[in-house]
């Protein structure tokens, strides 16, 4: 934000959409708005609605590229930051400008909008958005990626993976990255989907509608058996699956702990429970959590350049390197 020489401003009730700007970077207002850094533009929780899905795209207009857009998905809502706030807040177009000048700290621009009060009520919508997908066929370029991990087509299939053409907010069709898969699961019959571009900036690379307690590769796995890897993906594990030939499940997310219960039953049903997580700082301390909480050992790959995980590791090293490598260390908890 530019430092404001009240000098300069003219005081009267006429604010433009202009003045503000020469004050305020479009990003700088939508971060306010959206209650997060948006300098890398991409799609966000919207602020127009509870939004269980990021739904909520910024981009510059394709001809006035100057001009940062919003649409909302779900609802088809779109213009710019007057437009988004109008919305926000149940405003019109010259009060919207006020509440901005007001909101960012540029309220010397008029003396009469200190004098005028307007009742700013915030309007959020609570129809949650619903996820759907498109699957296309398999191509070339797919069994490229996934087979980098030791992951065949098989396994992919087995454990529910699709590859995707256009991603659904409700009933509106998003074109999906040409590297974009949906992970479906089903728990207490309801079906979720994971969705991974592993190609796509950040806030796009995910996009998940599973409830955390749900287990990736919780239905693949065997009644019983010897030993089972609790990891961080899906991809791991069914690279686990197809180059060990052990039995994994994943979490949703290096954030959350696993319930008692659930543990109870890996314990049941398995001879030996451990974990492999990211050899990250996220990771390590989820490990350590694990390992004191439910008494069971864990473990991390090597740290090499661009390796976290197992599929990493297999990329990396290759799939007979990188299984002796963990089966050595298996051996040695």
């Amino acid at each position: 934000m530019k430092d404001i020489n009240l000098n300069s401003i003219a005081f009267n009730s006429q604010i433009t959409r202009e003045d503000i700007l020469k004050y305020l970077t479009q990003e700088e207002i939508y971060s306010f708005y959206l209650g997060e850094d948006i300098r890398n533009l991409g799609v966000y929780h919207s602020p127009l609605r509870e939004d269980n899905i990021p739904s909520f795209a910024l981009y510059f207009h394709k001809i006035e590229r100057n001009i940062l857009m919003f649409k909302d998905f779900a609802t088809g809502d779109c213009g710019d930051f007057v437009v988004l706030v109008m919305k926000m807040f149940n405003l019109n177009y010259p009060e919207a400008l006020r509440k901005i000048t007001f909101d960012l700290g540029l309220s010397a621009f008029s003396i009469d909008a200190v004098k005028q009060t307007v009742n700013y009520t915030r309007i959020v919508e609570k129809d949650r958005v619903n996820l759907g997908i498109k699957s296309r066929p398999w191509e070339v370029r797919d069994k490229n990626y996934w087979s980098s991990f030791g992951i065949k087509k098989a396994t992919l299939e087995k454990f529910n993976v699709h590859a995707i053409s256009h991603i659904f907010y409700n009933d509106t069709a998003v074109k999906a990255h040409e590297y974009a898969y949906a992970y479906v699961e089903e728990k207490d019959n309801r079906v979720s989907f994971k969705i991974y571009q592993p190609f796509e900036q950040k806030i796009k690379k995910w996009i998940n509608n599973a409830d955390y307690s749900v287990h990736q590769g919780y239905m693949q796995l065997v009644a019983n058996g010897e030993l089972l890897i609790i990891t961080k993906s899906l991809k791991d594990v069914m690279s686990i699956h197809d180059c060990m030939g052990i039995s994994a499940v994943g979490l949703q997310s290096e954030s959350v702990m696993m319930k008692d219960s659930v543990m109870d039953e890996y314990k049941t049903r398995f001879k030996k429970v451990i974990c492999l997580f990211d050899n990250d700082a996220a990771g390590k301390k989820l490990s350590i959590s694990f390992t004191e909480k439910f008494q069971i050992p864990h473990f991390f790959v090597p740290e090499l350049p661009g390796v976290t995980d197992f599929s990493d590791l297999v990329k990396h090293n290759g799939k007979d390197e990188a299984v002796r490598i963990v089966k050595n260390t298996i051996e040695e908890l």
